[in-house]
């Protein structure tokens, strides 16, 4: 007797992501500035380049219902291109990916860990103007055509077109993160248990904070008031920047992987515990101060691993162990499925400037773009 099983119904996923498998874990993904490409670093150093234009875009492939007025979605009809992957290793896994301008990349190189760059469609050279010195952080500064980069504890401003040094600085410890804030004035130099705040005009050291733990994400509140850590020994770590001082947020259940700051909800998050775990802006819990809590999402059994907040709304995406993703109200219970769990962790999430798009970056080497339709999150 022949046993036949039913075709699976189409996932909301399947429906307005794209999604390619490669052959190793993707550790970073990063779009650029114009928001046309999509940046991915393998665990062998190997680069990855997405095209961000869909010519199946979800909202072509949306049909309205004549009798109920209810909208759907087609399934896609083609084939996917594909990416443009390098043969060889060319960046460090290591070092975070910084955009270059309105289209390109800047990066480490693999082997001389010299500051690179890649195009929007994969082509990478090295930027001849820069140091020879192995870059072990990056950061770019938004509008101003500069970069801030780390050669150990020798940081430097340089400028994005063609990498001309403009001036540098010596800080009194190692650099292996920079963040810059949304103003542009300041970036957050960590490394070794500090953190250094610098100019970006003249990186001149306006002050070294201590910053216990092993840092695994930077984040600066839009007010530039607060910059927080995100910690692998289970811990949040708070720098309140006017006082010069910092703060511990100690036992989350795990590592706490990503941190994040809601300019649209008022809120900071972070992930690490059985759900969101947040705090009222600029009420943060600091000294003796508990700060004002806020919940996120739905409890659950599993560790939210990572997150990252959409840059226009109240929401935030919400990885699990598991791999599932949802999208979540921050501040609210509301909560929305985007990706069942496929049993392999999230290494990265990143949303367009434009909140359009979302990639999710898997353990399992697989990396999506996930285009929203106008009209999903009215």
């Amino acid at each position: 007797m022949t046993m036949h099983k039913p075709p699976q119904a189409m996932t909301l996923f399947d429906l307005i992501a794209r999604t390619w498998v490669l052959d190793t874990d993707v550790r970073h993904v990063l779009f650029n500035g114009a928001g046309t490409s999509v940046a991915a670093v393998l665990a062998d150093g190997r680069m990855a380049f997405f095209s961000v234009n869909d010519a199946e875009h979800p909202e072509s492939r949306v049909r309205v219902e004549a009798d109920t007025g209810r909208p759907s979605i087609r399934p896609r009809s083609k084939p996917l291109p594909l990416p443009v992957v390098s043969e060889d290793p060319v960046a460090r896994p290591d070092v975070l990916l910084c955009r270059l301008g309105e289209q390109g990349f800047a990066f480490s190189h693999a082997d001389t860990g010299a500051l690179w760059r890649a195009t929007g469609r994969g082509q990478t050279l090295r930027v001849s103007a820069a140091r020879a010195d192995a870059v072990t952080a990056l950061a770019a500064l938004p509008g101003k055509g500069r970069i801030v980069m780390a050669h150990g504890k020798v940081v430097v401003l340089a400028a994005a077109e063609g990498g001309a040094e403009i001036c540098n600085a010596t800080l009194p410890h190692d650099v292996m993160r920079i963040v810059v804030s949304p103003d542009g004035r300041m970036a957050g130099c960590w490394g070794a248990g500090q953190v250094s705040l610098v100019s970006t005009e003249d990186l001149s050291v306006l002050k070294t904070v201590r910053c216990d733990g092993q840092v695994s994400d930077l984040a600066w509140s839009p007010c530039a008031r607060w910059l927080v850590a995100g910690c692998e020994d289970k811990a949040v770590v708070l720098v309140d920047v006017q006082a010069g001082a910092a703060d511990r947020i100690v036992d989350f259940p795990a590592a706490v992987r990503t941190v994040g700051f809601s300019d649209k909800a008022g809120a900071m998050v972070a992930s690490g515990a059985f759900r969101v775990v947040g705090w009222d802006l600029p009420d943060l819990p600091f000294g003796e101060h508990e700060g004002t809590p806020i919940e996120t999402g739905k409890p659950g059994l599993t560790i939210v691993d990572r997150i990252a907040v959409h840059p226009k709304r109240d929401l935030c995406a919400v990885s699990y162990v598991n791999g599932l993703v949802m999208i979540c109200r921050i501040g609210h219970p509301d909560e929305m499925l985007l990706r069942e769990g496929t049993g392999a962790a999230v290494n990265a999430l990143a949303w367009s400037d434009d909140g359009a798009h979302l990639a999710i970056a898997g353990e399992d080497g697989s990396l999506s773009i996930t285009t929203f339709p106008k009209n999903m999150f009215k």
